[in-house]
């Protein structure tokens, strides 16, 4: 069994795999039954690598939540338009009110310049904002975060399963290239550290 205990460990995996896919059609361990789905749909296929490995410590910034993925969103869930247009991308999402106060406002500046700080490899990056109630951001707010991926995600069942201790609204998340859910920062996060393992994460995959 694999264990994912640091950045370091999903380096490795993102170095060394063409797919995480791949990857898991290799585990020996999975029923025949789950291996058909691995070989039908490559975001199943991590989400199940994922499933297996179990995390014993955090040696990086952001805390790793690879073994509590949401469940994959039907084709009802409003994420999952926006989940299949990002695969391929980083992403770095966060989940908040569309009235946005400041403590919103300040997460979706260190995404844009966290992007921005990943210099030439910037455009590997994408920002998600998944807006949990009915209220549209306004248009101010949409021009000065120009470029963002805005998702009304209120109903979303997937955004209610995210790997959190209370409130999604209290996160930042780093999403692979195929969709899953790497890491996540609570409050009072370093940003310099989310840069960081980002960085790391993006210099050693082969997937995005």
């Amino acid at each position: 069994m694999t264990i994912i205990s640091s950045v370091e460990d999903l380096e490795d995996i993102y170095r060394t795999a063409p797919t995480l896919a791949s990857t898991a059609k290799e585990i020996d361990y999975l029923t025949p039954e789950y291996r058909q789905l691995i070989a039908a749909s490559p975001f199943v296929g991590s989400y199940a690598l994922y499933k297996f490995w179990k995390p014993t410590s955090f040696v990086n910034h952001g805390e790793l939540v690879a073994n509590e993925q949401p469940a994959v969103p039907s084709v009802a869930d409003p994420m999952h338009a926006s989940l299949k247009s990002l695969q391929g991308k980083w992403v770095l999402a966060t989940a908040d009110t569309g009235q946005c106060g400041q403590t919103c406002r300040d997460k979706l500046y260190y995404l844009r310049q966290i992007r921005l700080s990943q210099g030439k490899q910037m455009d590997r990056v994408e920002r998600l904002w998944m807006v949990t109630d009915a209220r549209t951001p306004d248009a101010g707010m949409m021009k000065e975060f120009a470029g963002m991926h805005v998702v009304m995600a209120q109903s979303s069942a997937w955004v209610r399963q995210l790997p959190v201790k209370a409130n999604p609204g209290d996160y930042i998340f780093i999403l692979d290239p195929l969709g899953n859910v790497v890491l996540r920062y609570p409050p009072g996060f370093d940003p310099t550290g989310l840069r960081k393992d980002l960085a790391r994460l993006i210099r050693a995959s082969r997937i995005g």
